[in-house]
């Protein structure tokens, strides 16, 4: 979209507004009895700036009405920084090792605290006898994998002898919290079926990596259920019989799966009666055996969970990070510290010479260039950028996005950039209260967002339906709900901050 065509569609909108403004007043008016309204605004100049700026050290032409003004855009300084500590508490978990020579080395485990069934959901029929065996399934789903699905992995399972910190992130070393020794499963897999295109899996859009447990496991956790069931009636209590898990890769190194769900599941066996009539008239009673499960275990939101993340970044990703090159990768690794050019923007917008002034907006854009490789490592599908002083706090209370301190953008595959918008709070905050230099300083690094959809009825508004074209009474609105750092697959792109983009609009009034 040229600036031009980018113009008329915000004074086509403005000029709607005013329309909107102008009806809303003579209605009033007549209300009032007030013969005339709005003349006074109707019969003074309105402008709309639009300032599209990139910001690549060099002097660039903003509009005023049929006016020109060159302006400087200097560059804007950032730096890339490396740091191997994240927070890694997640609803996800992710296993396995890959090494890629564009991306680097990475291997990852994790621990897990579990949550468990307050009732334990089998028949009080069923004895200690006819429990058969237990399974810990961790659940991929399509896609969630990077590298060779026909990869052989290997994983092992160990209980955790005591109670692990709160305070833990991605370097937590869960030695001494485990014994080496002892695993509780061990299990060897490949996710091949996640990657086959055969319609004998084309519909399967999820796996189980399934991993036996002992019998005596299996009847202890029963046993303990039924004569101690206050044990698993909180959470609390609970941790203090079965503390969690640690899960590590022993072998293999060509996949890292994304594990959606942890769970232990408990199999027991019964018996059937089946009344059977022969030719003869007569009945013969056929006993059969039939099996079943439940789920007594699960990773669940609500209790620690927690990557295990060692990351080498390659030599080729070095060797671009001292070049000064803008770097991000995930999961940790590098991150951008950057200077938006608010202040010049606030002097641009200072020399509008105007009495009124009214902001509607401001984004800023960033080119991306991907980065190739051959096992299908993207850039991120979202970035946080945040003022820097505020990133620690920011994770540690779970924040949301405020569109003033911390802004959220989407990488556009089509158009290889991040757009973050919804800046005009961040921005009229300055122009109120000055510009310190703790405003302009920002960190950009890659997030996972989760977003719920709500339906709501609006009432038809005729301006929307003219200028936008629908006339729904329906809407669908998506919310953000979460926002925690990108512990997903691997990624890593390169920002071309040489060419980031500003796009500042606001109204300019001359009153008489």
């Amino acid at each position: 979209m040229t600036q031009t065509t980018i113009l008329r569609r915000y004074k086509r909108i403005f000029n709607a507004f005013l329309l909107a403004t102008i009806i809303a007043g003579i209605f009033s008016a007549c209300e009032n009895n007030v013969p005339t309204v709005g003349s006074d605004l109707a019969s003074n100049e309105v402008q709309i700036a639009l300032d599209s700026l990139i910001w690549n050290n060099t002097d660039q032409y903003i509009h005023r009405g049929d006016k020109k003004v060159l302006v400087a855009c200097p560059k804007i300084p950032y730096a890339t920084i490396y740091d191997d500590s994240i927070d890694a508490r997640s609803t996800n978990n992710l296993i396995g090792r890959i090494s890629v020579p564009e991306y680097g080395d990475l291997r990852c485990s994790f621990v897990s605290r579990m949550m468990c069934a307050t009732k334990l959901a089998i028949p009080d029929s069923i004895r200690y006898e006819q429990i058969d065996s237990m399974k810990l399934l961790l659940r991929v789903q399509r896609g969630d994998l990077t590298g060779d699905s026909l990869a052989p992995q290997q994983l092992k399972v160990y209980q955790l002898t005591k109670s692990l910190p709160s305070d833990i992130d991605n370097r937590f070393d869960p030695t001494g919290y485990y014994d080496p020794s002892a695993p509780i499963g061990t299990r060897s897999y490949t996710l091949s079926a996640l990657g086959m295109s055969d319609s004998l899996f084309k519909n399967l859009k999820t796996i189980f990596i399934e991993i036996p447990m002992s019998k005596k496991m299996a009847q202890d956790t029963y046993l303990a259920y039924k004569t101690n069931p206050s044990v698993f009636a909180w959470p609390q209590t609970f941790e203090q019989y079965f503390h969690g898990i640690y899960v590590e890769p022993t072998f293999g190194r060509g996949c890292v799966a994304n594990i959606q769900e942890s769970s232990f599941v408990i199999f027991y066996s019964y018996k059937t009666e089946e009344t059977k009539k022969n030719e003869d008239g007569t009945s013969t009673v056929v006993v059969k055996t039939k099996s079943s499960y439940v789920g007594v275990f699960q990773s669940s939101p609500i209790v620690l969970n927690s990557n295990n993340v060692i990351y080498q970044p390659s030599q080729y990703l070095q060797n671009l990070a001292n070049q000064n090159e803008a770097l991000l990768t995930t999961p940790g690794g590098y991150r951008v510290n950057f200077k938006f050019p608010a202040k010049e923007l606030i002097d641009i917008y200072n020399t509008s010479q105007s009495k009124l002034a009214v902001v509607s907006d401001l984004k800023f854009s960033i080119p991306v260039e991907e980065i190739s490789n051959d096992y299908g490592i993207t850039p991120p599908p979202y970035l946080l950028m945040i003022k820097k002083s505020k990133l620690k706090e920011f994770f540690a209370n779970n924040s949301l996005p405020d569109n003033k301190e911390s802004f959220y953008a989407t990488y556009n595959a089509t158009t290889k950039q991040y757009s973050f918008s919804s800046m005009r709070n961040y921005i009229l905050d300055l122009i109120k209260n000055g510009v310190k230099e703790d405003d302009l300083e920002f960190t950009i690094v890659p997030v996972n967002l989760e977003f719920e959809k709500n339906e709501s009825n609006n009432n038809y508004n005729p301006y929307l339906y003219y200028y936008y074209g629908y006339n729904t009474n329906t809407a669908t609105e998506s919310y953000l709900t979460k926002c925690t750092p990108y512990i997903v697959k691997p990624t890593m792109c390169r920002l071309i901050m040489d060419k980031a983009q500003t796009i500042f609009t606001y109204t300019i009034q001359q009153m008489q």
